[in-house]
């Protein structure tokens, strides 16, 4: 198993924090997020999965939950 990279999370966090509204990516979203980043498509699921419940937790969620 790899690790993430400051580089991959960096990516990811700003499509985060542009998408606040609904951080929901598409799976085509996904996919491109995956090539930039050099993770899988579970990875790119996963780590969305894991900030939006960070995101929740902290209280930051600007989001209606699905």
């Amino acid at each position: 198993r790899k690790n993430a990279t400051r580089d991959a999370t960096a990516t990811l966090k700003a499509w985060l924090n542009e998408h606040r509204k609904n951080p929901y990516p598409t799976k085509g979203e996904k996919i491109m997020l995956a090539i930039i980043t050099k993770m899988t498509l579970t990875q790119v699921s996963t780590w969305f999965a894991n900030a939006r419940r960070r995101l929740k937790k902290e209280n930051k969620m600007t989001w209606a939950p699905r």
